[in-house]
């Protein structure tokens, strides 16, 4: 019987990690050998990307475990910690998500009962309640007298009753941007609740389908439920108006914490360069199997540390190097946007940004990697020309695209530089195991990104260049392809 060696790594990794003898906050001196940064990337990966992290899902105590050994690798590295102002690695990502009861969410009618999630549907911003009254079609909802403008004209009293509101304004106001303000969907909403309405029913003539409905939000919820429904709903309950509605919207708000790490090498320069990858993954599958995401993105990270290591032992003094590894991405870059809107520098003071996101697959769209961004910054086109060769192709996209933790730091005016192996039929699924990791290419990647920052570290000046929308949706639209056509082909156990 095979002794399974890999299982104990992640044991014997947090009793190192938590051993708090003069080891702590000791550096250490590395080899920057081909196999010696082999042998690092694969350590690293094969246990962030353990069963025993359990696929690291945000808020798990695998994700805690992810950020227990990520720090003692920052610690050993000898980066200081710049997470908060008391000393810590960790910056508290406060977050606030609604758990929707499938039961306590119904919308009937004397005629018919309709399915939650398919005919309806509930805003962030309702009431936790459950109502019934005559059923009052309301139009937009506007009452507004610049314009001489009135929907409940005519109407019975709105009081006890449910409206029907329709969602977007007239389309002869959507081009006035200050009726628009004025006549937003939260003040509508004020008003009919103001006139003692029970709930509101919304729906969307600019969009029919059920999830286009659900873009926007709103922090304090309303006085009552309000519900979104289809527009083929909608219009089954215009014909019904006068009769009456029930109606419930049943959730529990949570509220939890997920945490950035970062770590900091102060070089005393003005200018600071960021290099993150998010450590967060999918968890379980449906059928309770670690999805371990040793690409997605185990790849990262172990690539950040070991840009770490680089940069604290041989890099240049030209720029501060601040390491992130960001919390929560999988759930929509909370981390990553949580940071650009509470840095702790100053944003101004980020001369660029790289991020490392499934670099682990050398292999899975040929022999090349991609890089994206490479228009973001003038200078991006002298540095990435005067990068020696190496044993792969480099594809360049000139977007910054949309679906990972640069996108808030391009919106922020700060360039780009972005490496991705690409997208894979094991992408989300429970098969992105550390074994399937191309670590020989893995440290070719790690020399290229070595020879960007070096070359980057030589240029007088870095300026941010907006790029062309179209490049932006080209690349994203090239993302979205491929990952449905891996989502396509996913085993049912690995669906979200």
């Amino acid at each position: 019987m095979r002794f399974p060696f890999t299982r104990l790594l992640p044991g014997l990794c947090f009793l190192f990690a938590g051993y708090t003898g003069p080891l702590q906050g000791q550096e250490f001196s590395f080899s920057f050998s081909d196999s010696a940064i082999l042998q690092r990337l694969r350590r690293d990966i094969f246990i962030l990307a353990s069963d025993s992290f359990k696929g690291r899902e945000a808020g798990t105590k695998g994700d805690s475990l992810a950020a227990g050994y990520i720090i003692n690798r920052f610690r050993a590295i000898g980066l200081t910690p710049k997470g908060n102002d008391s000393g810590s690695y960790l910056q508290p990502l406060p977050y606030e998500h609604s758990y929707h009861s499938w039961v306590e969410n119904f919308l009937a009618t004397d005629y018919d009962a309709h399915r939650y999630r398919r005919d309806f549907g509930m805003t962030s911003f309702s009431a936790n309640d459950k109502m019934e009254g005559d059923l009052l079609v309301a139009g937009h909802g506007i009452v507004d007298s610049t314009l001489q403008w009135d929907d409940y004209t005519g109407k019975q009293d709105p009081a006890d009753c449910v409206l029907l509101m329709e969602f977007p304004l007239p389309r002869e106001l959507q081009n006035d941007s200050v009726a628009c303000r004025r006549l937003s969907i939260e003040n509508r909403l004020a008003e009919a609740f103001r006139r003692g309405a029970a709930a509101v029913l919304l729906w969307n003539t600019d969009s029919p389908d059920y999830p286009d409905l659900f873009d926007f939000d709103h922090a304090e919820p309303m006085p009552g439920p309000v519900l979104f429904v289809t527009e083929g709903i909608a219009r089954q309950l215009k014909r019904l108006e006068g009769q009456p509605a029930r109606l419930g919207a049943g959730f529990t708000r949570i509220r939890t914490t997920f945490h950035n790490i970062i770590g900091f090498l102060d070089n005393g320069a003005p200018q600071t360069v960021v290099l993150g990858a998010h450590y967060d993954h999918e968890g379980l599958n449906r059928a309770g199997v670690a999805r371990c995401g040793a690409d997605d993105n185990a790849s990262g990270v172990a690539l950040m540390l070991e840009l770490a290591r680089y940069l604290k032992a041989e890099g240049s003094r030209r720029f501060n190097y601040m390491f992130i590894a960001f919390g929560a991405e999988e759930l929509g870059m909370i981390g990553s946007g949580y940071f650009c809107a509470n840095p702790v520098i100053p944003i101004e003071t980020v001369v660029y940004m790289c991020n490392f996101d499934m670099v682990g697959r050398l292999g899975a769209e040929g022999n090349r990697i991609t890089a994206l961004g490479t228009s973001t910054s003038p200078q991006w086109k002298e540095v990435y020309k005067e990068m020696p060769a190496f044993p792969f192709r480099v594809k360049k996209y000139k977007g910054a695209s949309s679906f990972s933790d640069q996108e808030c730091f391009y919106k922020g005016e700060v360039p780009i530089f972005y490496l991705t192996t690409g997208m894979h039929p094991d992408y989300h699924t429970h098969r992105d195991r550390p074994e399937r990791i191309n670590y020989t290419g893995m440290v070719d990647i790690s020399r290229y990104a070595e020879a960007f920052l070096t070359h980057t570290a030589a240029v007088e000046s870095i300026e941010f260049r907006n790029v062309s929308g179209w490049a932006t949706l080209f690349s994203d639209l090239n993302y979205f392809i491929k990952q449905l056509g891996h989502l396509l082909d996913m085993p049912k156990e690995d669906w979200p």
